[in-house]
């Protein structure tokens, strides 16, 4: 997929009086409630997407489907991440972007070294709540491990990514584990 060139500026804008300073929060604010609202319509955008491939081609051929949707988006996470030029042998790197992916699909997420590995923990994620509320609870599994899997070994073939618990089996976290083969 094409991208175009990004250019990062910074800035800071310093407030010369109260009213600009009550201003930029309500700014932000703004943006932030928007935010939350464009996840949403993302998951209803997906969900209403799953649905009509489930009812056009049957539930069998749906999953399939929409395990390539999320190999797909797998594919341009990790075409994202190399693109930036890091350094795919970093492993903390790569969680640490993971994670940061995570958090803006507004899931609550950490990363924890584990020896070698690392573990992308995720305490809370409002995937499994919309897999639910549309009708395909515990379906988010499948869809996660596909999406961090390919993203994983398309930025190298020598990452790993294992699944030790799951929000949505009844898990207190979905715990992927990341290592170097």
């Amino acid at each position: 997929m094409l991208r175009p060139k990004q250019t990062v500026v910074t800035f800071c804008i310093i407030p010369q009086k109260e009213t600009e300073l009550i201003f930029l929060e309500d700014k932000f604010k703004r943006l932030e409630k928007d935010w939350r609202s464009m996840i949403l319509i993302a998951h209803d955008f997906f969900h209403r997407w799953r649905q009509v491939v489930e009812g056009r081609y049957g539930a069998e051929e749906g999953a399939a489907l929409v395990n390539l949707f999320w190999e797909a988006v797998g594919r341009g996470t990790g075409e994202s991440y190399l693109q930036r030029g890091r350094d795919v042998s970093d492993l903390a790197q790569v969680v640490q972007a993971m994670a940061r992916a995570s958090k803006v699909m507004g899931e609550t997420v950490r990363v924890v070294k584990d020896g070698d590995e690392y573990l992308l923990i995720h305490d809370a994620c409002p995937w499994t709540d919309s897999f639910r509320d549309y009708g395909a609870p515990g379906q988010c599994q499948a869809g996660c491990d596909r999406w961090f899997g390919t993203a994983a070994k398309t930025i190298s073939p020598k990452l790993e990514v294992r699944t030790d618990s799951c929000l949505a089996a009844g898990d207190s976290t979905c715990t992927r584990r990341y290592s170097k083969v």
